[in-house]
């Protein structure tokens, strides 16, 4: 079953679904071809918005008041879990539905199956910041909500920036790491310069390039070829990874 039968199959099968966005990047993770799709199908559409503890108080007051309707979570943290069960258990009590069926759906590495195993209690279903982990539907019963779960969908249109900024693409595999890493550079600067420079230990000079900036990282990090030359691939690798397993925050 390719990845969009699948989610196709979750909406169906389902009476609530959950949209994961990453709270980080909350358009770029919004998957409207997804959105249509659950509108068509008449089902309730909850969104939720993960990684809240990856983003700045201010970006997610912004996220609050624009999404008012939404659940703000941290499915590794376990921060505002309980109030997502409450809250789906209150949408199936108004549909008249005692075992709700909910599933679960959004790009990979948003954190879908960490949000299932909060609900669960534990780990029922396997967790990795490694793209494409969930690689069929899984089941798991969560006291009286049923949870489906589904494969991370990608549309083929999506670009390789995109795909390594969403943590929907494993840094090995890319082909342009440094424009990558450019990107998340750019972003980071943009929402919270002060702490990019912060977690790097780097003063950044006004008007650098972002291969400046990455030049300047891999010396801190000491990712250095022959001749004392950073290695810039190592280093363009090393900022995607830490972005994509949160370890880079804004």
């Amino acid at each position: 079953m390719g990845y969009f039968e699948s989610v196709r199959h979750v909406v169906i099968k389902a009476d609530i679904v959950l949209l994961v966005i990453d709270a980080r990047m909350p358009d770029m993770t919004r998957n409207v071809e997804l959105e249509e799709l659950v509108d068509r199908t008449g089902k309730n559409l909850v969104y939720v918005f993960n990684k809240c503890d990856l983003v700045s108080q201010g970006d997610l007051k912004k996220l609050k008041d624009k999404f008012s309707n939404a659940f703000f979570v941290s499915g590794v943290k376990n921060r505002g879990i309980a109030n997502l069960r409450t809250g789906i258990l209150i949408i199936a009590r108004r549909m008249g539905i005692e075992l709700p069926h909910v599933g679960v759906i959004g790009y990979p590495n948003v954190g879908k199956s960490a949000i299932i195993n909060a609900l669960a209690h534990g780990s029922r279903t396997k967790v990795s910041s490694v793209a494409g982990t969930t690689k069929g539907l899984q089941w798991v019963k969560v006291g009286k909500i049923r949870v489906i779960d589904s494969p991370g969908v990608i549309q083929y249109t999506e670009g390789e920036k995109k795909l390594g900024l969403m943590g929907a693409k494993n840094p090995e595999q890319m082909r342009d790491p440094d424009i990558v890493a450019g990107e998340i550079i750019e972003h980071c600067l943009k929402k919270n310069k002060a702490s990019f420079e912060k977690y790097y230990g780097i003063k950044i000079a006004e008007g650098a390039s972002t291969e400046e900036i990455l030049i300047e990282i891999g010396k801190k990090r000491g990712f250095l070829a022959k001749g004392g030359i950073v290695d810039e691939k190592r280093t363009s690798i090393n900022i995607i990874r830490e972005w994509q397993t949160g370890k880079l925050k804004i």
